[in-house]
Parts: C-alpha cells; structure tokens; sequence
C-alpha cells in the first residue's frame, strides 16, 4: 500500500529546498545588519492564545484553526500564525519586566484549515519579524525599510507599499459605527458573512471578497479618516520617516489586514512587476496584543510573509 500525502500538506525536495535555503539566509542577513534576534516557539499553544489575541470573530478563529483537546480534555491548537506565540513567549520569559525592548526573528510552519491551492497548503511555511517595547513612529518605519531591504536584496523590484492607519480601540468604535451606518441599507443585499461582520465587527467587511459586496465597500469611509489627534500625529510621523528613507507608499484607506490585534499603522509589500499587484508580505502594528494574552500594555510592530508564496515569485 502507498500513502497518500495528507491533503493540504506538500512535500519540499531537495531541488526546491536550495531556494528556502536561500530566502531564509537573506532574512538572517537582513537581520543581522537590522539587530534582530532569532526565536523558536512551539507549534502547539492552547487554543486561548488565538482566540483572545488574534480575535474570537476572525475568519482564522471561526474556521481555520486546527484544535483539539489533550489527554486532560485542555484544548490545544496548532498555531496559525507567529504574533500571538511571540507575545506569549515575551511574557513567559518575564521580559516585560526585565528587558521590555526586543526585536525578533522566527521562521516556521503554520497550520489554517483551508482550501488547497497553488502557492497556499494548509501547512505552510512564514517568516516574520516582530519588534515590542516602545510606540516610537521610527520602529515602524524600521520594520517596514526591513521588508524593502529583503525584497531587494532578494532581487525583486517594482515594489509599492500599501499603507493605512486604524488608530486605537477607541478610534475603531467610532469607525464601526460609521461603517454600519454605510452599510445600512445595503447590508440585505450583501453575503452572509458581511450579515455577520455586520453585527460583529463591521471592519472585517472591508476583507471580502465577494464581487457581489464591492460596489459597497468601495464607497466606504476609511477608518484614517476617525483618527483621534494621537493616532493622527502618529500615522503622520511614519509617513515623513518614510518620506526621509525614500521609500514610496500609497494610501489605501480600505487597507485593515485580517487580524483583530492590528492597531495604528498597517502595511502590504507588493511587486508591480509580478503582473498583478500580488502582496508579498504585511503587518503592522498590535499595541494592545500583550495586554490581551494577560500582560502589561506593551507596544508592538512587526510584518510576516508566506515562504512558498515568496519561492514562486522568485522563481
């Protein structure tokens, strides 16, 4: 009898390995010259982790997430993603209290349960930087010229950044509330999930996909346009960081990335050159990330990208 591979997962050979070998010793390059520290943590996390930092109405939460129970009946999920395991280690090192400032590396396979296809497995592979401990605007400027310089030093060009701000949690309540009064009269007319993000968290409409929803989400206010003073000087000071480093970016004001813990300023790399603006790699800010798993308000940046998606496009 001959085993099939399990579907969703995917073999790498050795013909292949050569090029993660070499997107992997490009991120340590870059890291190096930026100051940023390689960590491991486990594929395995109780499933609180995710559901409190990444966001109980998320799409990874609701529908993607591989959980189980253990022998004691504790639920455990393979992680989705790499920010809430980095938050999480943060704290079980203690330091919050010893060493706040860190900035890290990690590689490693995720797990979301979804459709295969070319280029996404439901176990893939992503690379990620994450630097915490300070609100300075310059942190992220330095994790966004960090993507810039990996992208380039892997060759790539034609690169646009898509930038965005969604302010604090207070910020967001105001955008809700102007988001449902958009969507108002339209929302009967829109797909089911819209129906539900409607009444849950109306800023996960400006995800969907449906072709049906975007004549009405692309009237929509953005939510740079309910920043509070704070998060409006913030968003402003990176802009000009940016403007110094010479590194073009485009507003996108629908732009909010798919995760309940992004704060402030958000960002997608793409390559104008791939034929389509096809995003290489995103991130952004979590200000509110560790209080949410159980620690101290501590701030926070960072971005991550998929390893098989970046190996296509380089080769």
């Amino acid at each position: 009898m001959t085993y099939e591979i399990v579907r969703g997962m995917n073999d790498i050979l050795p013909e292949e390995v050569v090029w993660w070998q070499l997107v992997e010793d490009t991120i340590r390059d870059v890291a190096r010259r930026y100051n940023y520290r390689e960590i491991r943590f486990p594929i395995v996390e109780h499933t609180e982790l995710f559901t409190r930092g990444i966001g109980e109405g998320t799409e990874v939460v609701t529908k993607q997430m591989f959980t189980f129970p253990d022998q004691k009946g504790r639920s455990l999920s393979l992680r989705p993603e790499g920010t809430a395991s980095v938050a999480r280690a943060y704290l079980n090192a203690g330091l919050h209290i010893n060493d706040p400032f860190q900035k890290w590396l990690y590689f490693g396979p995720m797990f979301r349960y979804e459709k295969p296809q070319k280029g996404r497995y439901r176990q893939f592979h992503q690379y990620g930087i994450e630097a915490i401990g300070t609100l300075d605007p310059s942190l992220d400027a330095e994790v966004i010229a960090f993507a810039w310089t990996l992208m380039t030093d892997l060759g790539l060009t034609g690169l646009s950044l898509r930038l965005n701000s969604i302010g604090c949690p207070e910020d967001r309540e105001t955008y809700h509330e102007a988001l449902r009064a958009h969507f108002a009269d339209d929302i009967a007319n829109m797909c089911a999930d819209c129906q539900r993000r409607y009444e849950d968290n109306p800023l996960r409409i400006l995800d969907c996909k449906e072709e049906a929803c975007q004549p009405f989400i692309e009237t929509a206010p953005g939510p740079a346009e309910y920043l509070c003073t704070e998060c409006a000087e913030h968003f402003e000071a990176v802009k000009n960081l940016l403007d110094q480093l010479g590194l073009d970016y485009v507003i996108d004001p629908h732009l909010v990335r798919g995760l309940d813990y992004y704060t402030r300023t958000v960002f997608e790399l793409v390559s104008t050159d791939l034929g389509a603006q096809d995003s290489l790699l995103g991130g952004g800010r979590y200000d509110g990330l560790i209080e949410s798993v159980g620690g101290p308000k501590t701030p926070g940046v960072g971005f991550a990208g998929g390893t098989e998606r970046l190996v296509m496009v380089l080769k």
